[in-house]
This record gives structure tokens, sequence and C-alpha cells, in this order.
């Protein structure tokens, strides 16, 4: 079985990696995190006063706490569509052709499937975590002075008892590599939601196996953001670092865990769902 698996997957990642789907996603994300940084610098260039009354520290402006920036605007816009392109709707793709049947019958469904949903999540937690990187280090090479700290800065601390304040108190990179980790698994959870939901609803048209997974997550996301109560367990605004400083309830580590916990396990009875539909299904 396992020989099977492992030749799944290389051909899996290799075919995610040539998808024009993933490939286009991979590179929107990769010029957003370089010239987000690049154009806030520039703006600096032509306002020197903004040196001194909103500063220069580059936890100030990396792209996900910077919330005024394009960057973070449209990595906000492309979150959910990010989690279904990830897939490259590749299970739509062997359906649509020999491929599905032509893979069952050589190396079993079971492996099939294991493929498809440990490719999906480990290539879409690296894409996401390497491109964040690239954007945090873009933004500490464009602005260096970590030392002076002004008004601005203090309204993006996180409150006290929040999750990531003892992480910012011993080095605000500690609260930087805390998001960057968990927007990369958050994506790489629901890009495994979306590939659940292509499988069991089996449709046949791709534009719905785009579009169906992305208005799931938002309608879900649109609960949790419509009672206030409900904020501090609301992933989208978890993911978000200047949510930390900004809301009046304070969100906890046992809020994250039961957010993260929550959605894999969600994750989990999908996949079970996924291996009982498909049990005896070949077509």
């Amino acid at each position: 079985m396992g020989g099977r698996l492992f030749s799944y997957i290389k051909v899996d990642f290799k075919r995610l990696l040539l998808d024009r789907k993933v490939l286009v996603s991979i590179l929107l994300l990769i010029i957003i995190v370089i010239v987000d940084p690049i154009t806030v610098a520039r703006y600096f260039s032509n306002y020197p006063g903004l040196k001194v009354t909103v500063g220069q520290n580059p936890f100030q402006f990396w792209m996900l706490i910077n919330s005024v920036s394009w960057g973070n605007s449209l990595y906000s816009t492309i979150f959910w569509f990010l989690t279904v392109l990830f897939t490259g709707l590749i299970y739509y793709e062997d359906k649509s052709t020999s491929m599905y049947m032509n893979q069952i019958i050589r190396g079993g469904k079971r492996q099939y499937y294991f493929s498809k949903f440990i490719t999906t999540s480990i290539l879409s937690f690296l894409v996401v975590l390497v491109t964040l990187e690239i954007n945090v280090l873009m933004t500490y090479k464009l602005f260096p002075d970590t030392a002076h700290k002004t008004i601005n800065y203090d309204f993006l601390v996180p409150q006290a008892g929040s999750f990531v304040y003892n992480a910012f108190i011993s080095n605000p990179m500690n609260m930087v590599q805390i998001y960057t980790l968990m927007n990369a698994l958050a994506i790489s959870l629901f890009a495994v939601f979306s590939l659940c939901i292509s499988m069991l609803l089996n449709l046949k048209n791709r534009y719905i196996h785009l579009i169906l997974p992305v208005i799931i997550l938002y309608i879900i996301n649109y609960i949790f953001d419509s009672f206030p109560e409900l904020f501090v367990y609301d992933i989208r605004i978890i993911l978000q670092p200047a949510a930390v400083g900004a809301l009046t309830d304070i969100i906890t580590w046992e809020n994250v865990i039961i957010v993260f916990v929550g959605w894999m396990l969600v994750n989990f009875i999908l996949v079970g769902a996924v291996f009982y539909k498909m049990r005896d299904y070949y077509e």
C-alpha cells in the first residue's frame, strides 16, 4: 500500500504544480507579497514626514497586519477562492476523463483519495507559508527601523491576555510567525474542505466546483460575523493580527484551539463521508 500511495502522491504533486489554476494562484500570491511592501515603502519615500509621525517599524507594515494596504485587502478578498484553486479541481478533472478509473483500478480507491487529501493540504500549506515568509522578509528589509515606535505602532500591540501577547512581548517576530503559520494552516484546512465538497457532491459543472465551496465558506463566515458573541470563534477574525488589539473581547489560546480543532473535526467527518460514499463507487 505504501509504495502505491507514494506513487500516487508524486504524480498528484506534479499535476498540481503544473495545473494552470494552481500556478496562477501561486503567481498572484508572489506578486502580492513582494509588490505590497515595495509600494508602501515608495509611498513613504514621497512623504518623508510620515517617517516621524507614522514610523517605519516593520511590525506595522507586514501584509497581514497592515489592514490599510492594497495587498492585505486583496489577500482577504481572494482568501476563500485560494482554498478552491489550490485543489486544482484535480478530482473534477479526473472524473471528467478516464484518469479516475485508470488510477483506482491500478492502485485502489483508498490510496487514490488519501493521495488527493495529502497533496492538496501539503501544497496549499507550503505555498502560503513560503509566500507570507517572503512578505515578512521583504518588509523587514524595506523597513529596518525596529527601535522607533509611534502611536500607530501602539495601536497594533495585542491586548494583554490575548493568545499572542506573551509572544509579542518576547519578540514581535514571534507574533509574526504565529500568524504566518496559522494562515497557512487555515488555507490548508479549507483546501481539504473544498476538495471534500467536490467529491461528495460530484457535480458535472466545473464552475459549480469552483464556486460552491466558496459560497458555503462565505455563508459560514457570515454567520460568525453576524453575532458579536461569536467573534472570538470567527477564524477570519482570528487570522487577522490587528484584531487582537482592536476587539473589545480578548481572543485566547483556548478560542484559537477550539476553532482550529473544530475545523479539523469538520474535515475528518467530511473525509469519512467521502470514503463511506465511495466504498462501492466506481463511476
